[in-house]
């Protein structure tokens, strides 16, 4: 393996190991993303439960800022071993143009959920807030609508966050392509 190939490969691990339910327990390199929950799920990808997703999404997601890459969604549904990310790694990190694009529509897409999924989920919500609305205790009429707001104010946080993380992963492909072009 050459020597950046080896760079990546050790980020990455760096990541992985911050990232794990477990830090520094044995794993298996060719199936590494199951070592992410403990115990391991069983072939190469993450356990399919909230945890092992939310492990998942925030190792990607810190494999991608970290490294200025940006992966497709079928990269992100397939297993992968450690050595076919690091080999994935480099191969994106030598056509950072290709990354911007993807970002650029990420960030797009982020941008329109921004405002599209807070609306929407007050709209699930509604019934809650009728629920406010026609009750008559004053106890249950505010325990409802801060239920209410508090689901909304947090698909909001998420809507908010999600398109930081693409700005700043924007961000970090555009230093990449600037660094190799010069």
């Amino acid at each position: 393996m050459t020597s950046p190939a080896r760079e990546l490969r050790d980020a990455i691990a760096g990541i992985f190991q911050q990232v794990r339910q477990v830090p520094n327990a044995p794993y298996e390199p060719e199936r590494f993303l199951a070592f992410l929950t403990a115990p391991p799920a069983a072939g190469k990808r993450v356990a399919d439960t909230f945890a092992g997703r939310r492990r998942f999404v925030r190792f990607m997601n810190a494999v991608q800022r970290e490294l200025a890459i940006c992966f497709t969604q079928e990269e992100w549904e397939r297993g992968f071993g450690l050595d076919e990310v690091a080999a994935l790694a480099a191969a994106k990190r030598a056509k950072p143009d290709q990354g911007l694009r993807l970002a650029k529509k990420r960030l797009e897409e982020a941008l329109r959920r921004r405002t599209g999924e807070p609306v929407k989920f007050s709209i699930l919500m509604l019934p809650i807030l009728v629920g406010a609305i026609v009750a008559d205790s004053w106890l249950v009429k505010g325990t409802l609508l801060l239920l209410w707001v508090a689901a909304v104010a947090a698909v909001t946080a998420l809507s908010v966050a999600e398109v930081r993380y693409s700005r700043e992963l924007m961000s970090r492909i555009e230093e990449l392509r600037g660094s190799l072009e010069t």
